[in-house]
């Protein structure tokens, strides 16, 4: 690994804690990109974007789920919001919104699966 992927590596594990295996491989094979996507994620996760940090982390929460990624990085998320602030309640809101936009988006394919006219 380069001087340039282990520092990578370093500041994510002091900003974030333990860096994920996409982290480990970008920093080997591409800190470049790594470098770009942990400046997006920063800027992203800035107090300066106008949303309070457990917000933020609901929502992050919240997309994942609905986009599948991991439940544990779900997890993580909901601990964070948590630490910043949410309430259990706020978590359970946000899950339940996510099963909301996930059932919404199965069942807009009932026109098609009918073959409604205005499919």
């Amino acid at each position: 690994m380069t001087p340039e992927g282990q520092r990578l590596l370093d500041t994510i594990r002091a900003q974030r804690g333990k860096p994920m295996a996409m982290h480990e491989v970008l920093a080997e094979h591409d800190p470049a990109f790594l470098r770009g996507y942990n400046d997006v994620y920063n800027a992203a996760q800035s107090d300066d974007r106008g949303l309070p940090g457990h917000v933020r982390e609901l929502m992050v929460m919240a997309l994942d789920i609905v986009v599948g990624g991991s439940p544990t990085v779900a997890r993580a998320h909901a601990r964070k919001a948590i630490s910043l602030g949410a309430t259990q309640s706020q978590v359970l809101g946000a899950v339940e919104l996510a099963a909301l936009v996930m059932t919404g988006r199965a069942l807009s394919y009932l026109p098609t699966v009918f073959e409604h006219e205005s499919a």
